[in-house]
C-alpha cells in the first residue's frame, strides 16, 4: 500500500472522549481510578503529540543498539507519540499464558520523571533512581474494545540504562515471566537483549481486581510490562531519531473549521501535531527554522540508522518523500493505512474485572 495520504490521526482527542465517558462511568464503582483518568485527559490536552508512522516503522527492532538508548530524552516534559498498529500476522490468542487482543491504534503517553504525578505516590517509587527517567504508560484502541482504553499500567525507564541479556539472579519475577511469555510466542530467546524498565500499576481498583485473579503481583507487573512492550520501543525510537544533531520537528496546524463543530457537539477539539523530517545539513536555516531551500516542512522521515561523527550524532540514510502536492497531504512509502476514525461503543467502561491483555509485541 504504497504513498498512501496520511494526514493527522487525532488519536488523542478521540481519546479523551472515550477516557471521560469511561470517568463518568467508574465514579461510583471505582473512584481512584476515575481520578487517574481525569488526570491522564489533562496530560493528553497539554502534551505536545507526534504522528509515527505505522508500528513505529523508524528503527529495525533487531537493530536497536545502545547508542539509541543513551538518545532517549523527551523533547518536551509530557510526549503523545501517536501511530497506528497493522501488521500482516493475526494477532495470537495468548502470549505464553496471558490472553491477547488486538491493539490497531496506539498512544504512547510519556513524561519525565517527577514533572508529573497522574497518580498520588508514583514519582516516590522512583526516588531511588538519582539520574531520574521517563515513564510511558500506553493508551489503546482495538476492534475487540472499540473505544480507547488506558493500559493495566505502565513502565518507568531509567535515563542511566544498558541494553543486556537479563541476569536471573538479579532480574526481578516480573520480567523474567513476561520474558518466557514473549518465548514461548517466538518473540524472543534467552539472550535477547533487554532494557532495565520497572513497571507500575496506574489504574488502582482495576490492577487490584488483576492480583486477585491471577493471584500473584509478580504475574500482574509481568502483564504491565508484556502490554507496554510495544510503546517502549515507540519511545526509544522516536527519541534517538528526534535527538539527532539533523533531525527536526515540522508543524501540523489543528483544523480550526472542523474544531468548531467539534465544541459545538461536546467534542474535545483537535490538535496541533509535529512530524519529523531531515535538516539539509548543506544548507542555512531559513526563516521558518528550516534548512535549506529544497525542505518541506511536510517532509516525513521513514527508516534509516544513527551516525556517530566526531562531535555529534546524525540520522543518515532515511526515505524521504515530499510532500508538495495540490491537496496538501504527505505521502509516505512504508505502507501506512488511511487512518480511520474510532466507533463509539456506549457502556460502564472497565467493570474491574480483568481485561484480556492487548498483543504487545
Amino acid at each position: 500500500m504504497k504513498h498512501d495520504q496520511v494526514q493527522a490521526l487525532n488519536y488523542c482527542a478521540h481519546a479523551i472522549d472515550d477516557l471521560r465517558e469511561t470517568a463518568a462511568a467508574l465514579t461510583q464503582i471505582a473512584p481512584h481510578t476515575a481520578r487517574v483518568l481525569h488526570r491522564l485527559i489533562v496530560m493528553l490536552r497539554s502534551c505536545v503529540k507526534f504522528i509515527l508512522p505505522n508500528c513505529c516503522n523508524l528503527v529495525e527492532t533487531d537493530a536497536l543498539r545502545q547508542a539509541h538508548l543513551d538518545l532517549m530524552r523527551l523533547p518536551y516534559p509530557c510526549v503523545a507519540f501517536e501511530a497506528p498498529w497493522f501488521k500482516e500476522e493475526d494477532c495470537p490468542a495468548y502470549l505464553g499464558e496471558f490472553e491477547q487482543a488486538p491493539a490497531t491504534k496506539r498512544i504512547a503517553l510519556c513524561w519525565d520523571h517527577r514533572q508529573f504525578e497522574p497518580l498520588p505516590g508514583l514519582n516516590t517509587f522512583f526516588d531511588a533512581f538519582e539520574g531520574g527517567g521517563t515513564f510511558v504508560v500506553p493508551i489503546y484502541w482495538g476492534p475487540v474494545q472499540k473505544r480507547w482504553t488506558v493500559a493495566l499500567g505502565g513502565a518507568f525507564i531509567p535515563y542511566e540504562n544498558e541494553l543486556a541479556q537479563l541476569n536471573p539472579v538479579e532480574t526481578l519475577p516480573a520480567s523474567r515471566i513476561a520474558l518466557d511469555a514473549k518465548i514461548a510466542a517466538g518473540h524472543a530467546h534467552a539472550k535477547s537483549m533487554q532494557i532495565a524498565a520497572e513497571p507500575f500499576p496506574i489504574l488502582p481498583e482495576v490492577f487490584e481486581a488483576t492480583l486477585v485473579a491471577y493471584g500473584s503481583r509478580a504475574k500482574a507487573n509481568a502483564q504491565i510490562m508484556l502490554d507496554a512492550h510495544d510503546e517502549m520501543l515507540m519511545l526509544i525510537q522516536a527519541c534517538s531519531v528526534i535527538n539527532c544533531a539533523n533531525v527536526t520537528a515540522a508543524d501540523v496546524a489543528r483544523p480550526e473549521v472542523l474544531n468548531k463543530k467539534r465544541v459545538e457537539k461536546g467534542k474535545q477539539p483537535f490538535f496541533s501535531y509535529k512530524v519529523l523530517q531531515i535538516s539539509d545539513d548543506a544548507g542555512k536555516p531559513g526563516r521558518d527554522g528550516y534548512t535549506g531551500h529544497h525542505v518541506s516542512p511536510r517532509m516525513h522521515l521513514r527508516r534509516g540508522h544513527l551516525r556517530q561523527l566526531e562531535r555529534k550524532v546524525v540520522w543518515v540514510r532515511p526515505a524521504m518523500v515530499n510532500a508538495d502536492s495540490p491537496r496538501g497531504v504527505v505521502h509516505k512509502d512504508y505502507g501506512l493505512a488511511a487512518p480511520v476514525a474510532p466507533g463509539k461503543q456506549r457502556g460502564t467502561g472497565r467493570n474491574g474485572n480483568r481485561q484480556p491483555s492487548r498483543r504487545a509485541v
